[in-house]
């Protein structure tokens, strides 16, 4: 499990970035704790370590840059995993000599969050990229989690949709492949011949999930209840 601290003055902004880095891990397939702190000096009385920190800036008394420093110790060798998030591209210079990990802009857009979280876990916390294996053509096949569009069920086949448009016949049941990624909160069996990525849909409507692309992915009778369920409770995460 990965330990998160995020230190911000203002809630709103905590909530946000907790939303934020909570959905990020789960997508991941990682467990993670969040606590939040309201000061830098709230978070060093805490006495607790993290795995990664997210510290605003620009705080009153202690800024971000002040409280990463205090962290990394006197003698500067132990230094943390931080990432900043700024309204200030001339404070984010700052974070610079206490070896900052990344940098996330205010106001934060959860698409830029989630790439700079995946950046900094690949190089700094050694985490490498959440996959599933298949077999295509006989071949053993790794593909990140986040190019799975849909699983289609046609013709005693299973076949993939990739977000690039690309389809791939892959020789594992739909119950296998739904099995594998059932820890992904984000994969959704709506019909007995569909498997979808949430993060890949863009409104659920007349007992279909419309797809970024436009195609209409149809949700059968007996998985509508629980499809409609896990598709409100996985955007309101």
């Amino acid at each position: 499990m990965y330990e998160v601290a995020i230190c911000d003055d203002t809630e709103q902004e905590r909530i946000q970035a907790a939303e934020y880095a909570g959905r990020f891990f789960d997508r991941e397939g990682l467990e993670v704790h969040i606590d939040t702190y309201a000061a830098g000096r709230e978070l060093l009385e805490s006495g607790r370590a993290y795995d990664l920190y997210l510290l605003d800036v620009l705080m009153p008394g202690m800024s971000g840059i002040d409280t990463a420093e205090a962290l990394a110790g006197e003698d500067g060798q132990g230094h943390p995993v931080v990432v900043f998030i700024t309204s200030s591209l001339e404070s984010a210079v700052e974070g610079y000599r206490v070896e900052a990990a990344g940098f996330i802009l205010k106001p934060v857009e959860e698409e830029n969050f989630r790439s700079t979280m995946e950046r900094v876990m690949r190089r700094r916390l050694g985490v490498k990229k959440a996959v599933l294996s298949v077999v295509h053509n006989r071949v053993n096949v790794e593909l990140p989690l986040e190019r799975l569009a849909w699983f289609e069920n046609r013709l005693h086949r299973v076949f993939v949709r990739l977000t690039d448009g690309e389809v791939l016949a892959i020789n594992q049941k739909l119950s296998e492949l739904q099995q594998a990624l059932e820890c992904h909160s984000q994969f959704l069996r709506c019909h007995q011949s569909y498997l979808v990525n949430l993060d890949y849909v863009d409104k659920l409507e007349d007992s279909c999930f419309y797809m970024r692309d436009g195609q209409m992915i149809p949700i059968s009778r007996n998985f509508y209840k629980q499809s409609k369920n896990a598709y409100y409770h996985y955007r309101l995460k």
